[in-house]
């Protein structure tokens, strides 16, 4: 995004591991106190990182495409974010960003709509909230409106709300927009509250390599220790929230602020339905989807590259190996 220095963006440190001597610093971005981000908070107040000797600052950022940015411009380590953002970048800027490791290996989305709006085709004419206009969650948004007849933009325009699905449901409640996709739990706290569920995503694109660790080799293949040792910490994360999912959803009330019943509500779905992949791994079948989706997209030109094409799990393969994974 042009005219924005991406420094901005990276003052504010919300969470950073204790000071570990001799330890590199690392810094590690996301998107919004959600599910999909919770193993990093994990690996960071459980002194998962700092056990294996890796200093990691937690920034908050909550666009991907400023992640991106700060990413190649060696300002961040770590971009925390959808599959979708690393095909696009490199397909249009002839990039060589790579998917590292596994962070959420589906996309469990409802669309829900404000309290005005009853049922699907109430949102003809309407403005929906996204995070980005293309990628993540929008493209699963445009797949499941054209799966029902939507037409983008004749049918419905799109408003970007930075700050991933809590942003999403504020600006719902605010009256900003007419409808949005929210994650689990939000979802369910959005319908209690008596907003509509109009639909789940999941029924259109149940396979998907959403969340993932995403790096610049520019940087990874000259810090090869510390990528290990912070994917180390991030699958201890992962295997730390199926082991303990009562404290797992403890863990959720206190630093994200939500209730007991939902905190529980969305751990269960998560570990039952293997969205976290316990090993850190990433679903190459998810990543075909994802490739296919942006071919849609008009991104992909052309034939379909192999998931290779975006991915290096050397880093995942040595941590996994060092872990006694393999």
């Amino acid at each position: 995004m042009r005219g924005i220095s991406i420094s901005v963006f990276l003052i504010v440190l919300v969470l950073s591991t204790p000071g570990i001597g001799g330890a590199q610093r690392v810094t590690a971005g996301y998107v919004s106190k959600d599910l999909n981000y919770l193993p990093f908070f994990i690996g960071l107040k459980k002194g998962l990182y700092a056990k294996e000797g890796v200093q990691v600052d937690l920034v908050s950022i909550g666009r991907a495409d400023i992640q991106l940015q700060a990413l190649v411009a060696g300002e961040l380590h770590f971009a925390n974010i959808n599959a979708d953002n690393i095909i696009i970048w490199n397909e249009r800027t002839n990039g060589n960003l790579k998917v590292a490791a596994g962070s959420s290996n589906a996309a469990p989305y409802l669309l829900i709509g404000a309290k005005n709006i009853r049922k699907l085709e109430d949102l003809k004419g309407h403005r929906l909230g996204v995070a980005s206009l293309t990628g993540g969650a929008t493209s699963i948004l445009l797949a499941y409106m054209k799966s029902k007849g939507f037409v983008y933009p004749r049918d419905f325009s799109l408003s970007i709300i930075a700050g991933g699905t809590p942003a999403r449901l504020s600006a719902l409640e605010s009256n900003a927009i007419a409808g949005a996709v929210l994650g689990i739990p939000f979802a369910d706290v959005a319908v209690d509250k008596g907003f509509s569920k109009l639909g789940d995503t999941m029924e259109v694109i149940s396979t998907y390599q959403f969340n993932n660790i995403n790096i610049n080799p520019t940087w990874a293949e000259k810090n090869r220790p510390a990528v290990v040792k912070f994917i180390k910490g991030h699958i201890q994360a992962l295997r730390w929230i199926y082991d303990h999912p009562a404290d797992t959803a403890d863990f959720l009330t206190k630093e994200f602020g939500l209730q007991a019943p939902y905190a529980r509500r969305g751990i269960d779905y998560y570990t039952k339905n293997k969205v976290y992949p316990i090993n850190g791994d990433v679903t190459l079948a998810g990543l075909k989807v994802n490739i296919a989706v942006q071919a849609q997209d008009g991104i992909i030109k052309g034939s379909l590259p192999p998931p290779e094409k975006y991915i290096d799990l050397s880093y995942l393969r040595e941590a996994q190996k060092e872990l006694g994974l393999q």
